[in-house]
């Protein structure tokens, strides 16, 4: 290797350093990835898959194969061999940490100065510059990975807090949630749902601040925490979002408002509903969906403390059915709205969860997977059903 290239001694070591801990670091992942196979959580035994190489090694293999393949002989000093060998670092820099960067960068320049071509030292000039923004890149990029897993780790910490786990089913009553935000890959917004139970029944909540993403997130966390302390205390539902009301109203902006749908339901099926501002929640009998709306509206959270409760029954085999406006905003490219009869057909699909998959896939080919709203779903069905996960 070293007569073909024609590299000085100096050169190829380094060279072979290279490799040599590219070959080290892959038999480290080799062995890693052997161990973490029979320990995964999600794997059943007796299967062996074959991990996925990280990107930083898949990287660093290619850079140095660019090195190696980059100094074919017969290539003229001061020709092609450095303006390929100085891309080496920058292959490097796509993915591998800023030491193995580095490490890729020395060769290229160790392989600049074997070639003697550098006139003027115009070719070592362009290698050390490139190799120097290889590492500087590399470095930004990693930090830049580092703070993304953090923010990330946030928002999934807040997404927790806004729509916790729910049980699958609470005193005879079948549960199913899902949540699906505006952004692909986004993990908390202004949506947020919580079923707590007491001793007048199960009482739920749905809401949606406005705003979407980080922004809307502190309010959210008001809005739950005010519920969660009324509804394990007051004695009546409209008194719960009185009590919300207060809470929140130091925290509002100028523009801010926080739209909700409280609900409560007892052993012996009467259901209260208290709308703030919010659509009204669904009632699906025998195929048939019908909006659970009061004589009168009442306004968004924050702005009053008097809210007007109404009541409906519920049989078996009823479910009602929570949810925010990216439901009823769910648009087509004609900008048609979803029509009940899809909603209704979904909710007919078997047990909460599979008619809540139903019913995302409706709003997904509806839509042609163009959301323009983040959308919470909450399902009660009267009578238990088997769940595995409400979410």
């Amino acid at each position: 290797m070293q007569q073909r290239l024609n590299l000085t001694p100096r050169a190829a070591a380094l060279l072979n350093l290279t490799a040599a801990r590219t070959s080290r670091t892959g038999r480290r992942t080799r062995r890693r990835g052997g161990h973490a196979r029979h320990g995964g959580a999600g794997g059943r035994a007796g299967v062996r898959t074959r991990p996925r190489p990280p990107a930083g090694h898949v990287a660093m293999a290619a850079a140095v194969v660019w090195l190696l393949v980059s100094g074919v002989p017969g290539a003229a000093p001061g020709g092609p061999v450095t303006c390929l060998v100085i891309v080496a670092p920058l292959i490097a820099a796509t993915a591998a940490d800023a030491r193995r960067t580095a490490l890729v960068a020395g060769a290229a320049v160790a392989l600049t100065i074997a070639a003697g071509a550098w006139p003027g030292w115009i070719g070592l000039t362009a290698a050390c510059a490139v190799s120097v923004l290889a590492v500087v890149l590399a470095g930004m990029r990693r930090r830049g990975e580092e703070h993304l897993a953090q923010m990330t780790a946030i928002a999934q910490a807040a997404q927790l807090a806004l729509l916790p786990p729910l049980p699958p089913q609470l005193t005879g009553i079948s549960i199913a949630a899902r949540y699906r935000p505006a952004t692909p890959g986004a993990w908390a917004g202004g949506d947020l749902y919580e079923i707590i139970p007491t001793g007048h029944g199960i009482r739920v909540i749905i809401g949606d601040v406005r705003g979407h993403g980080p922004d809307a997130v502190p309010l959210a966390r008001h809005v739950l925490s005010a519920f969660r302390r009324s509804a394990a205390a007051a004695p009546a539902l409209d008194q719960v979002a009185g009590d919300i009301s207060q809470a929140i109203r130091p925290h509002l902006g100028e523009e801010d408002f926080v739209t909700a749908a409280l609900a409560q339901i007892t052993p012996g099926g009467e259901l209260t509903i208290v709308n703030c501002g919010h659509p009204p929640p669904l009632l699906h009998h025998g195929g048939v969906l019908r909006p659970l709306a009061g004589s009168t509206a009442d306004p968004p959270l924050g702005l009053e403390d008097d809210f007007t409760a109404f009541t409906a029954r519920w049989r078996p085999g009823d479910q009602l059915l929570l949810y925010t406006d990216g439901l009823v905003e769910s648009r087509n490219r004609h900008g048609d709205f979803l029509p009940d009869d899809q909603i209704a057909t979904a909710l007919a699909a078997g047990g909460c969860d599979q008619a809540l998959d139903a019913l995302i896939t409706a709003v997904h080919r509806h839509t042609g997977g163009h959301n323009h709203d983040d959308m919470a779903l909450l399902l009660l069905g009267h009578g238990a059903h088997p769940h595995t996960s409400a979410n």
